[in-house]
């Protein structure tokens, strides 16, 4: 009996990691505007709003301090949180980590089904993404100090804090995470 409930919990498990990937995955199947994440990111439990130029940049936390980084509609970096690189949008395109590099995700229709197909991501739009996220980070740095930003899910200051220590701990070296799950 007691082997039952350990294959039934230990499928559960199995169940719950499978739709996590599914949903991740789901979410890039449905291209849809970012445009109210501030207001309706409830994945984040914190998350703050700033205008740079003509973009409106999201930065939104979740538990862990798993970060994701909106520049407008695109690009989007998001970060586990060991602090690694797991996914981006970039340009149109999904990237996602496997085992410590950056693949992109293709997107084909067969039969009503969507399935995406990986691969190598060249090395001439990595360099390009990777410049993008150096650029991204570096104006939210810049941005810390401004006095706008709208925050949500927790009281500025705290939020501004949270982003500068996380700021401070990626540094400038990017890591890209083994897997693209939020860990």
């Amino acid at each position: 009996m007691r082997k039952s409930v350990d294959s039934r919990r230990a499928n559960r498990v199995w169940v719950r990691k499978r739709l996590t990937l599914y949903l991740e995955d789901l979410m890039a199947i449905h291209e849809k505007s970012r445009e109210d994440l501030l207001r309706d990111g409830k994945g984040f439990f914190s998350r703050g709003e700033l205008t740079l130029g003509q973009e409106k940049v999201i930065v939104g936390f979740r538990k862990q301090d798993q970060i994701a980084i909106y520049f407008g509609e695109d690009p989007v970096f998001q970060f586990n949180a060991e602090l690694s690189l797991r996914r981006v949008y970039f340009k149109g395109d999904v990237f996602r980590a496997e085992a410590g590099r950056l693949v992109q995700l293709t997107r084909t229709s067969k039969g009503g089904q969507v399935l995406f197909h990986s691969k190598p991501a060249s090395e001439s739009t990595l360099q390009e993404l990777f410049s993008s996220l150096s650029e991204c980070l570096s104006q939210i740095r810049s941005a810390l100090q401004a006095r706008n930003w709208t925050v949500v899910g927790e009281e500025p200051r705290l939020f501004l804090v949270r982003l500068a220590n996380w700021m401070n701990k990626v540094g400038d070296s990017i890591v890209i995470a083994q897997q693209s799950g939020v860990q």
